[in-house]
């Protein structure tokens, strides 16, 4: 993971953590109204991965996404009472405090509120932006809302955190994370004028040993050039593919006949759902999406 600052984003980094610097002395903005004159504190994490933004375009959605973050938790009401402590960490943390992937946005701000925890929690609830969805909780303290996916972002998680303080009243933390869409080089695209490809299938991957079971097959246009348009019509996908258990257990590898870049399509499906796409001359984004791939694959063996 390559960690830049971009613009006026400021980054911190402290023993493997990474840390944004807030802007100090800003007034609490409560009372059923939201934190919008705060829109340029606390200041966002940014986590930019391999392949780095490297041109005007991908920096350009990169901002675009830190902008809709920062929108967003300036929408979210807090409150009356509340003082704001200016985006430093209270109360339980959130899966997008503790883990910053790669390509991820992050930006989050806290408060001290005179009032119980859950009557905190349910006034933040009831006065959340328009659009977002219940994506779960963590614990009992944690609770998480999705917005939808845009052209240049995968949809933002909002993390509400609520607990009791030693005064009696509740620690309040408000995380919005949300990871921003690569473009997909032209060169990460397969030619409609692919005729042939070889597709290899492997199957305990992880169990080894013994050593993962392979099975290849050669197809040849009609699928190929099918295989083709469905690697095309996938999105990129930010950080890469899902790391869990130490990987996808079965994969299927497709290379295309004549394809002078060598370039492999690594496609896992079940959870990952991912296809990771490599070839020797360059980085190339993973791709997102790929599970009606991976069982058309499954269906030619």
């Amino acid at each position: 993971m390559v960690v830049r600052g971009l613009g006026a984003v400021t980054i911190v980094v402290v023993g493997g953590l990474l840390l944004a610097g807030c802007e100090s002395g800003a007034s609490a903005h409560a009372g059923g109204s939201s934190i919008a004159d705060a829109l340029s504190s606390p200041t966002p994490l940014v986590s930019i991965g391999s392949p780095a933004p490297s041109n005007a375009a991908e920096r350009s959605r990169v901002q675009a996404v830190i902008e809709l973050a920062q929108r967003l938790l300036a929408q979210v009401a807090v409150p009356n009472g509340s003082t704001r402590l200016g985006g430093q960490s209270v109360g339980p943390d959130t899966a997008a405090q503790t883990s910053l992937d790669d390509d991820v946005i992050d930006v989050a701000d806290s408060w001290t509120v005179p009032e119980p925890a859950d009557t905190v929690l349910a006034y933040v609830q009831h006065h959340l932006p328009d659009g977002l969805t219940w994506d779960g909780s963590i614990g009992a303290g944690v609770i998480i809302y999705r917005a939808p996916a845009g052209a240049f972002d995968e949809g933002a998680k909002v993390y509400v955190a609520v607990t009791p303080d030693r005064a009696g009243g509740t620690d309040l933390n408000v995380d919005v994370s949300d990871a921003w869409q690569p473009l997909r080089p032209a060169s990460a695209r397969v030619p409609s004028t692919v005729t042939g490809a070889t597709l290899v299938r492997r199957t305990g991957v992880i169990m080894s040993p013994p050593p993962p079971k392979t099975v290849s097959i050669h197809v040849g246009t009609d699928v190929a050039r099918h295989i083709a348009s469905l690697l095309n019509a996938l999105p990129t996908e930010a950080g890469g593919a899902p790391d869990a258990g130490g990987g996808a257990d079965t994969t299927i590898t497709v290379t295309f006949d004549g394809d002078p870049s060598e370039t492999r399509y690594v496609v896992a499906g079940s959870f990952y759902d991912a296809v990771t796409v490599s070839a020797p001359s360059q980085a190339l984004p993973t791709l997102s999406n790929a599970g009606d791939l991976d069982t058309y694959l499954e269906g030619l063996f």
